[in-house]
């Protein structure tokens, strides 16, 4: 059960000074550059408390500038002897800071970006990229939790992404009746008509094989019925983080 307090946005905060919870090398597991080896920044702190979210987000924090970010995202892509690439920046909730100083560094630096959001928030303002076969600029993946969502997600957003329990799915659109166990009016908020971008599905992790077969079982179903594109955390599946 995920007990990690709620923090709100604070609007007066200008992207000067970010809180940090980690930078790491991994793989990327999710979304529209799944498998694609990455940088991930993880942002303290969250606006939502989801019970069956299995991150981390609070236990550590450093206050980093920008350019602070950017030279530690560096120093990991330099230690692999790699191309500059694709940046990660999650939570937690990031969109509750800041990001426009961060975006510009990372860009201007030759990375792309992938935010995560549970889309509770406005984005920070920014020119969202959504052909993501060009790998350039930044890119929003909604995970919505709530019964609604900031409209300017909507417009932003290269794609959304559902994370479903068995049993427990809108049989007329085979998206979640509840995501990661938060309450939501009356589910969480659905792609608006006439979306034409990706819909992710994901089955819920418990850490239970028996629970985690019949969840990837819903999700199978959900994607053959709706067309949806499956999505199975393969950073998990290869034993990274």
């Amino acid at each position: 059960m995920n007990i990690q307090p709620i923090e709100k946005r604070d609007p007066a905060q200008n992207g000067s000074i970010l809180q940090v919870h980690g930078i790491f090398l991994t793989i990327q597991g999710e979304g529209p550059f799944c498998g694609t080896p990455c940088v991930f920044v993880r942002l303290a702190g969250c606006n939502l408390q989801c019970p069956a979210c299995d991150t981390d987000y609070t236990s550590t924090r450093r206050p980093m500038g920008p350019y602070e970010i950017v030279a530690e995202v560096n120093e990991l892509w330099r230690a692999e002897g790699w191309r500059r690439g694709l940046v990660i920046v999650t939570g937690g909730e990031p969109f509750r800071q800041q990001l426009d100083q961060l975006f510009g560094a990372l860009v201007n630096n030759g990375y792309y970006v992938q935010v995560e959001t549970n889309g509770t928030l406005p984005p920070t303002p920014w020119a969202y990229a959504q052909r993501t076969d060009l790998r350039e600029g930044v890119y929003i993946v909604c995970s919505p939790k709530t019964g609604r969502i900031n409209p300017a997600i909507y417009d932003t957003a290269c794609a959304l992404k559902y994370v479903v329990r068995a049993g427990c799915v809108l049989e007329e659109d085979g998206l979640p009746l509840s995501a990661l166990d938060h309450s939501s009016n009356p589910y969480p908020a659905r792609p608006p008509k006439g979306w034409q971008r990706p819909i992710y599905v994901q089955p819920l992790d418990t850490q239970d094989p028996v629970e985690n077969a019949a969840h990837a079982r819903e999700a199978v179903a959900s994607c053959l019925r709706h067309g949806y594109t499956l999505q199975v955390q393969i950073h998990k599946v290869v034993g990274v983080e």
